[in-house]
């Protein structure tokens, strides 16, 4: 685990003081590179960070600092809020924070220098380039002397070793999350009050294709919602989250995890019961495998658009989908095609500082393949954009300030520019991760975004086959 937990993250907003803090990657050894100059290319100059050591120990242990590093001849800096930090070591497991003492030599600036603490090097972290080993560790040339910090009665090297082999070293920035906050919602819906859920859950729950227009519940019995995405974005906790609301409790019928690979492995199609337990509503969620380099799901794309692809229908690398596969669809109709097409992405992936992106490049060649041949048949097409919780720290703390969030907001800019598409086609979602019973801010937004899912197929519907279904009405009166 490379990873600050929910756990490690109040504690060190409890060390750092002064509230909620929003913690954003801006270097990574394993994914950039253990090199001073990797380092200082991302991190300087960009205010208060956080340095992560993870060790193969299970140790985790670093510094903070609240200025900007910088590149220059060997300098000691001074910073009267820097400390070091040991949140699991040999004996502490609860955190252990030890403050600056000598605040004139609180960090050391030289650009062959990684991440260094104090004069001692209290915490050097590494020097120069460290070549990542055959099983994807780092042998640091870490240097560990307690001189600039407080090392009463113990000090950070007598609780982790510099002799272990890293996992990583991460740097994050440090902000304020209330610098985030706007006083408006920047869109005037949605809601976060009761009366709003039960407006969405009505009309979700009283939806039907194209009600509007007068076509009868019987002619088509459900829309198809397709959710595609790299893995670990998040597309089965969507439909777990979805089903949640109308179950009143955290549902698991979707497979969620992260596990480096994708946890589905078949085409599934989710009807979703209404609350009363007595019927399914005019919906379905489609689930499909996660997108990976190594592993396309275009040579299958066009069969599930078109209706052919059978629900369970199993995903084969080495094959598509033909009319040999089994229960293929050979003459599907209306309600076997896909209605609207929804791309999931993860919204902690992305940063722009350091060049980091929702996705890799041979992923997103999938997905741009993919959008060719949806906009080929005139299929809408929004993104969902997920675990927006773990980008803004205030909406961590409250779901309902997701659209008060200035950083949501550019992040949605961020995902529309990343796929060619309108920023209006971004919904912003946090889906239930530690929770063990339902929220009404996350089932606001689960219909919420639900909700404009099915206009836009109902706009597919009311342009293609308004006149179709029409007729189906007539057929249906005459017998």
């Amino acid at each position: 685990m490379t990873s600050l937990s929910d756990q490690d993250k109040d504690v060190l907003q409890e060390f750092i003081g002064d509230g909620p803090k929003c913690f954003t990657k801006l270097y990574s050894a394993k994914e950039n590179g253990c090199s001073a100059i990797a380092f200082h290319q991302r991190c300087n100059n960009r205010g208060p960070t956080l340095t992560v050591v993870y060790n193969e120990d299970g140790h985790v242990y670093g510094g903070y600092t609240s200025i900007s590093w910088q590149s220059t001849s060997i300098q000691k800096v001074y910073d009267k809020n820097a400390f070091l930090f040991c949140l699991r070591g040999d004996g502490e497991e609860q955190g252990k924070k030890f403050p600056i003492r000598k605040y004139e030599s609180a960090v050391v600036y030289e650009e062959q220098f990684g991440p260094t603490f104090g004069s001692g090097p209290d915490l050097g972290v590494f020097t120069g380039t460290i070549t990542k080993e055959d099983d994807g560790t780092f042998s640091l040339n870490s240097k560990m002397a307690a001189e600039s910090f407080d090392h009463m009665p113990v000090s950070l090297g007598d609780l982790t070793s510099t002799d272990i082999s890293v996992v990583d070293v991460v740097v994050y920035s440090v902000e304020d999350f209330r610098q985030n906050v706007m006083a408006q919602q920047w869109r005037d819906e949605p809601k976060f009050d009761k009366q709003y859920l039960n407006t969405l859950l009505d009309d979700v729950e009283s939806y039907w294709p194209l009600k509007e227009f007068g076509v009868p519940e019987e002619a088509l019995q459900h829309v198809n919602i397709l959710l595609i995405g790299p893995i670990g974005a998040g597309k089965s906790s969507f439909l777990n989250s979805v089903e949640s609301v109308f179950r009143g409790h955290v549902s698991m019928s979707a497979a969620a995890g992260s596990r480096g690979k994708s946890v589905t492995s078949m085409y599934r199609q989710y009807p979703v019961t209404a609350s009363d337990n007595r019927h399914y509503l005019h919906f379905q969620m489609c689930d499909c495998r996660g997108l990976e380099d190594g592993f396309s799901l275009n040579k299958d794309i066009e069969g599930i658009l078109d209706g052919h692809a059978p629900n369970n229908y199993i995903f084969n690398s080495s094959s598509a989908l033909t009319s040999k596969a089994h229960g293929y669809i050979r003459d599907p109709k209306l309600k076997d095609k896909i209605h609207c097409v929804v791309y999931v992405l993860d919204s902690e992936k992305y940063s722009a500082e350091v060049g980091m992106s929702f996705m890799t490049e041979g992923v997103k060649e999938q997905i741009t393949d993919i959008m060719e041949k949806v906009d080929q048949r005139g299929i809408p097409q929004l993104i969902l954009l997920n675990k927006i919780d773990n980008t803004c720290a205030a909406t961590k703390e409250n779901t309902s300030a997701v659209y008060r969030s200035d950083l949501i907001r550019q992040r949605c800019f961020h995902a529309a520019n990343c796929l060619g598409l309108p920023p209006l086609t971004v919904l912003p979602m946090k889906n239930h991760y530690m929770e063990l019973t339902t929220s009404d801010e996350v089932a606001i937004l689960a219909l919420y975004n639900l909700r404009q899912m099915l206009r836009s197929a109902d706009a597919y519907l009311r342009v293609n086959y308004l006149d179709e279904l029409r007729q189906e009405r007539y057929e249906s009166q005459l017998s």
